[in-house]
């Protein structure tokens, strides 16, 4: 369904943006995702994620930061460039797990394997790095999701000790808080994490299935979806965000399969919307200048039964709210690439009004 309309509100697919590229005008595994000025869109590339496969890193084809200017409308996409390479020295990250944009511009990528935050401008010039693990932490750590409040102070789930931080933008460690289980409050393998308007804290809790909010020192305040895989219901949750509604839209990988992960929407008070499944019926322009290049993918693609599951997310690991234009921006990670849907408030159709 391209449109649907519920309650009062019309979610209207518009574009996909983006391919498989293993450098430049693309996506590799796409797991984080953040909007700053002028639309650019700041993407998390994981690459290849075996520790292993280390040459394949160092190349430059996993971890780095693509610069995507989104446009209004299909085709009107803009490389702008990309920053960032595999490694453990200034600038550089292992694992991205996280991004974060704050009111001046800068960019705060966190490393899930580094246990670091590492900070670059706007153009993607390095400033500084920290640790997210304390000098008592004694216990696994695995830095995960990263947001920041009003004040300019950010929030980082860590997905090993089960725990959410507090640091100052410069890494002084101000509150820590969380405990290993599936109470309410208690957190199992947290990752996404967002922070809307009124300073309330939203955390993809992974293993339990469910997205709860807290209040900014956290004290739990209420919980979105429940373990199970029918619309509206969770089956690892891995991000999270909240429109100036107070919509929330979870995204979840579900566990039927590759090609089921899906976009729940739920109101500010936890009732339950609509899901989306993906919609992408036609190429993003760069795909399309793939396949425009090489007669044999063009022929190929013509001689399948339906082109169908490729409109479908396949494991989707970060939605992001675009508040200036009213969009919802999907990391359709496993097709490398973006989906855009458009939020209405007034969406009519003449003739059922005649």
């Amino acid at each position: 369904m391209l449109t649907e309309t519920v309650a009062g509100r019309t979610y209207d697919y518009s574009h996909s943006v983006g391919r498989g590229s293993q450098t430049g005008m693309g996506f590799s595994n796409p797991v984080a995702a953040a909007i700053g000025k002028d639309d650019v869109l700041f993407v998390v590339n994981r690459g290849s994620e075996g520790i292993s496969n280390v040459a394949w890193n160092r190349t430059g084809y996993g971890a780095r930061v693509s610069q995507i200017k989104l446009g209004a409308n299909a085709g009107e996409e803009e490389f702008i460039g990309e920053f960032s390479k595999y490694g453990n020295g200034n600038g550089e990250f292992i694992w991205g797990s996280g991004v974060a944009i704050d009111g001046l511009g800068n960019v705060f990528v966190v490393d899930e394997w580094l246990n670091r935050v590492t900070v670059f401008d706007q153009e993607g010039n390095y400033q500084r790095d920290w640790s997210t693990v304390g000098s008592d932490e004694t216990g696994p750590n695995g830095a995960s999701g990263i947001a920041i409040d009003g004040e300019g102070n950010l929030f980082v789930t860590d997905g090993r000790s089960h725990t959410v931080k507090r640091f100052t933008p410069e890494g002084k460690l101000l509150a820590s808080w969380g405990t290993h289980g599936s109470a309410e409050g208690e957190l199992d393998s947290p990752w996404g994490i967002t922070v809307d308007h009124e300073g309330f804290v939203y955390v993809a809790d992974f293993k339990n299935h469910r997205v709860q909010k807290f209040t900014a020192d956290g004290n739990f305040v209420t919980q979105f979806g429940s373990h199970g895989t029918h619309r509206g219901q969770l089956t690892y949750p891995n991000s999270v965000a909240v429109d100036p509604e107070g919509d929330v839209y979870i995204c979840d990988w579900s566990e039927n399969g590759w090609e089921q992960g899906r976009v729940h929407i739920f109101e500010k008070d936890g009732r339950f919307l609509t899901s989306l499944t993906g919609d992408a019926q036609q190429l993003s322009l760069w795909a399309q200048m793939t396949v425009d290049a090489n007669d044999d993918y063009g022929k190929r693609r013509r001689e399948v039964a339906s082109t169908e599951p490729e409109w479908r997310f396949a494991q989707p690991t970060a939605v992001v709210y675009d508040a200036k234009n009213g969009r919802l921006v999907v990391a359709d990670t496993q097709r490398s690439r973006f989906q855009i849907y458009d939020k209405q408030a007034t969406y009519l159709v003449p003739q059922l009004n005649l």
